[in-house]
């Protein structure tokens, strides 16, 4: 469990040294991650990503947002007891990117935000497709890794 704390640690010295000394070449983003599977390795793959694109833009430079739908919402049901989950959420909400959930893959797995792992009201959509529609006409580019 340690070996992970400091994983993490050395993870996020890292990226924010990155975004101090990187000056970004890139116009600002406005980005919308689309997560709908439940493969951990996979999700993790695509936080990977999100840090990634971090670094290279440029915190500042970004506004990202991860919508949760479908099997992916048991990983924020799992992270209530599992703290290597609690710090990969933890690390990307640190670095402002926000979550939102499907209401209706919440009502579909009968849970509430209460089950989930750091999840308000205010992270919360009635539908994720029309969700993310919804942000595409905002401007934000659509990413499905």
């Amino acid at each position: 469990m340690l070996t992970s704390l400091f994983r993490i640690a050395a993870l996020l010295i890292s990226l924010v040294l990155t975004n101090i000394a990187c000056a970004s070449n890139y116009a600002p983003q406005k980005v919308i991650y689309h997560v709908n599977y439940k493969d951990v390795s996979r999700i993790h793959a695509t936080f990977g990503n999100i840090n990634n694109h971090i670094a290279a833009v440029g915190e500042d430079n970004l506004d990202i947002k991860v919508m949760i739908h479908g099997p992916a919402l048991e990983y924020f049901i799992d992270a209530n007891d599992n703290e290597e989950k609690q710090m990969m959420l933890d690390s990307l909400r640190f670095q402002n990117i926000q979550f939102l959930i499907c209401g209706n893959t919440l009502n579909g797995y009968h849970r509430t935000i209460n089950d989930l792992y750091e999840v308000s009201e205010d992270d919360v959509v009635q539908a994720g497709i029309p969700g993310i529609i919804a942000l595409q006409q905002q401007g934000y580019i659509y990413v499905r890794p």
